[in-house]
């Protein structure tokens, strides 16, 4: 499955100058525990650590993503409801083209002797715009999304420090991601409904 590695990874040299300075200028402020904080040498390493595993940050499937918003949808949810009481009938539901917002905060922790001294905050923000997408619906959940056409835009940020910032151009991805058992879209009640525009 795609993940934002594949659309939003710079390079490591150009994300660790970016740490490096806002580090130096106190752009970025960790947040330290109450026991003695990282060394002046793991500070000044920090920035080439921290931007070589900048690909597990964002180590988030695009599938993730538009599960996760689409389960807050009415009109899927019902759509989800019939398919539960339908087992073993496949269906297939084709959205309007549709955006989807998505925001997460990873943080990196720093350790000493097995202990966490400080953390370094991040903030990853997503928006995609998706054309022809097609979702396989069995048993109430959905197992596949087809997509035709996907464009959008990210930024990573470490405290106040803009890091990536990427503005994706359309791109025809005529593939099938699979959806794993965690991700799957179920219906859940009490959750508050928003509007998700189906093909008719």
């Amino acid at each position: 499955m795609p993940t934002l590695n594949d659309f939003f990874l710079p390079s490591e040299a150009e994300v660790a100058r970016r740490l490096a300075r806002a580090l130096s200028d106190g752009t970025i402020g960790a947040t330290v525990g109450g026991v003695a904080g990282p060394s002046a040498l793991a500070w000044r390493m920090l920035p080439r650590v921290v931007a070589g595993h900048l690909d597990q940050l964002l180590d988030i499937g695009i599938g993730d993503i538009l599960v996760g918003a689409w389960n807050k949808s009415h009109a899927l949810r019902q759509n989800l409801s019939k398919s539960a009481q339908a087992p073993g009938k496949e269906t297939f539901l084709e959205l309007a083209e549709h955006k989807v917002t998505s925001k997460h905060k990873p943080y990196v922790a720093l350790l000493r002797n097995g202990q966490e001294v400080a953390r370094l905050p991040f903030s990853v923000d997503v928006e995609i715009t998706l054309q022809g997408a097609v979702l396989k619906i069995l048993d109430g959940a959905i197992r596949e999304i087809q997509t035709g056409q996907m464009k959008g835009k990210g930024s990573v940020k470490c405290g106040g420090a803009l890091l990536v910032e990427r503005q994706l151009q359309p791109l025809k991805l005529p593939v099938t991601m699979p959806v794993g058992r965690r991700e799957e879209a179920r219906v859940e009640v009490g959750e508050n409904p928003e509007d998700l525009p189906l093909r008719q």
